[in-house]
């Protein structure tokens, strides 16, 4: 069936509700995300699952896989979001008349649905549009965006359905999150979606996840990262090593493009089999996604959106030190570096 590819953040009009009603069938509707999902991943499969119940009521199921490790990503699903179920393994799919992408799409390598079970609802804002959203019957995928929970929200608009208090404090947090509150990567539909759900949403529940406690070993691995940074003229690169959780990369790169004199920073770091990339950049003009995509070229996959991108690359019986060392490269070859660059701490 033709796919419905909608690329401008126009507002959702009945013909779309209509389309996406069919795609989803009579239910239940398994609705996945990438792994080691995210507050906007989080947000956006609540929020279509809201939308299904409420606007047709269509029951659906929502699974993740990975870890959930960031201390503020844990009060969010256990506050804001625990309808969420964990699984690694994904079985009995042909019971569900439909199956879901949130914040991901197929042939992303970023999820756990079998080639063999493309979905028939994909709803992203990342980059690129990968070929096999060609197989899915509705598809709504919005790079302008700086959200994936931005899109949802435009069709519980056009269902005329105000979304309550735990849902619109878990959709504003996505944004917030994906966004850092509207100050990266942003458009004007972020923006007014933003300020909508401002009034909407529970602020006690809101500071409990902004403010949720962390470990004595989130500060030891902060450590670690923090002397792992070699500094470059315009860019800063750490090899993280071993990680305890996937998603360690990414929050040190968020802290280290705020170094002064960085334009770019790659975080890199091994979990299980896998080598998790993640890339912040800081220059207007640039997509992370087309910096980090030749990183990983013929070694593993990578997408993003605006200054933000990640990647991953299996590392079974593989050379990681080779690997590491080739990324890292190429990374400095496209910033353009010379020199063996200087360690961060190296005073300290």
């Amino acid at each position: 069936m033709n796919s419905v590819i909608l690329q401008e953040p126009n507002p959702i009009g009945v013909t779309q509700l209509a389309k996406l009603r069919a795609a989803a069938g009579a239910g239940p509707v398994l609705i996945l995300t990438h792994d080691n999902p995210d507050p906007d991943a989080l947000a956006t499969g609540k929020a279509l699952a809201g939308l299904l119940q409420q606007a047709w009521g269509i029951g659906s199921r929502l699974v993740y896989s990975g870890l959930v490790a960031r201390a503020e990503n844990r009060a969010m699903l256990s506050r804001l979001a625990p309808e969420w179920e964990h699984s690694d393994e994904l079985t009995g799919l042909n019971v569900y008349s439909a199956i879901a992408l949130v914040d991901t799409q197929p042939g992303a390598g970023n999820n756990r649905l079998p080639p063999t079970h493309p979905p028939q609802i994909v709803f992203d804002h990342h980059e690129p549009l990968r070929q096999a959203l060609a197989s899915a019957r509705y598809v709504d995928v919005r790079p302008e965006l700086g959200s994936s929970v931005s899109l949802l929200y435009q069709y519980f608009t056009a269902a005329q359905i105000v979304p309550d208090a735990i849902m619109a404090t878990a959709m504003f947090y996505g944004i917030k999150t994906d966004t850092r509150a509207l100050s990266r990567g942003t458009s004007r539909t972020d923006e007014i979606v933003y300020v909508s759900l401002l009034s909407l949403i529970n602020h006690q529940e809101l500071n409990e996840v902004d403010e949720a406690g962390l470990s004595r070993e989130y500060f030891r691995a902060f450590s670690r990262g923090l002397h792992a940074a070699r500094v470059y003229s315009r860019s800063v690169v750490a090899y993280l090593g071993l990680l305890d959780r996937p998603d360690l990369a990414a929050e040190m790169a968020d802290v280290l493009i705020r170094l002064e004199s960085a334009q770019a920073a790659l975080c890199l770091g091994q979990y299980g089999h896998t080598l998790h990339l993640s890339l912040r950049i800081s220059l207007l003009d640039q997509e992370a996604e087309k910096i980090i995509s030749p990183l990983v070229a013929g070694l593993g996959q990578a997408g993003g959106h605006g200054p933000i991108a990640g990647g991953q690359v299996d590392l079974t019986g593989g050379d990681v030190a080779g690997l590491v060392s080739e990324i890292i490269a190429r990374f400095l070859a496209i910033m353009e570096e010379t020199g063996e660059g200087e360690q961060l701490l190296a005073n300290l």
